[in-house]
């Protein structure tokens, strides 16, 4: 029997766990930016962090928070995360092995919740959605980033059919379009929205999954034949019959749970 998306998820990321946590994709933090300044962080807030994968995002938000909780469903990530966290000397950071669509915390739990870089991976992503929501207290802020795609349909089809070739856990980049219904239809209110485009070197993006070589060449072979517009979109770069560089753009929404606590 073929595994089930989040038993693909589990299995990819559990076999390059560590590959995440030296990311340099993950690592600069530079998209946190203005994530930070809409979520308005106090040090009495409780926050979670939703995948928290490497633990980048849960180090960062140790700083101006009273307690974070970082939950994964990979029980690898989580280790990594720990290792993250420690190398930042964040004391008041706990783990939790937990799925995005099934949350294991009583309903308004906390004042901030965050994902980053990882609702692409979701099976329903309206339904992880719903749970921030409802671990989220009345009033407060539910802070998303993810890759998104460009409205073009034939652009949308090559990096989707791009990431689907380098990570078979990948199930899709949405429009911002797209995040503005699934935030609306969850009943938040948008306090702010954002992108900016970021640049992955090449060889390490490709190699960071942990796919055959065949498979990296693949992926290699798919961005040396883009189409001229792709090519200009993403920011293709090319030295010597290889590819060096790409960019894609990344969408920061923060958004309001309505209710009368103050945000």
């Amino acid at each position: 029997m073929p595994l089930s998306p989040k038993e693909l998820a589990r299995a990819q990321f559990g076999r390059v766990a560590s590959n995440y946590r030296c990311s340099a994709d993950h690592t600069d933090v530079e998209d946190m930016d203005l994530l930070f300044t809409g979520l308005a962080l106090d040090p009495a807030h409780r926050v979670l962090d939703v995948a928290t994968g490497g633990g980048h995002t849960a180090a960062a938000l140790a700083g101006g928070s009273g307690r974070v909780v970082a939950s994964d469903l990979t029980p690898s990530m989580l280790r990594e995360a720990r290792a993250t966290v420690a190398e930042r000397g964040a004391g008041n950071v706990v783990f939790a092995a937990a799925d995005a669509e099934a949350l294991p915390f009583r309903d308004a739990a906390f004042d901030r919740v965050t994902c980053r870089i990882a609702p692409h991976h979701f099976p329903d992503v309206r339904s992880a959605l719903a749970e921030m929501v409802r671990v989220t207290r009345p009033g407060g802020r539910v802070g998303i980033i993810d890759s998104v795609v460009p409205g073009d349909p034939s652009l949308d089809a090559f990096l989707n059919g791009v990431e689907k070739v380098r990570d078979p856990s990948h199930v899709r980049s949405y429009r911002v379009e797209e995040w503005l219904e699934f935030l609306a239809g969850s009943g938040l209110l948008l306090l702010q929205a954002g992108s900016m485009w970021k640049s992955h070197a090449f060889p390490e993006w490709v190699a960071r999954t942990g796919r055959p070589e065949a498979v990296q060449r693949e992926v290699e072979t798919i961005f040396l034949s883009a189409v001229p517009l792709a090519r200009e979109t993403f920011r293709i770069r090319t030295e010597g019959g290889r590819v060096v560089s790409y960019s894609d753009e990344k969408a920061i929404f923060v958004a309001k749970k309505p209710g009368d606590s103050p945000g």
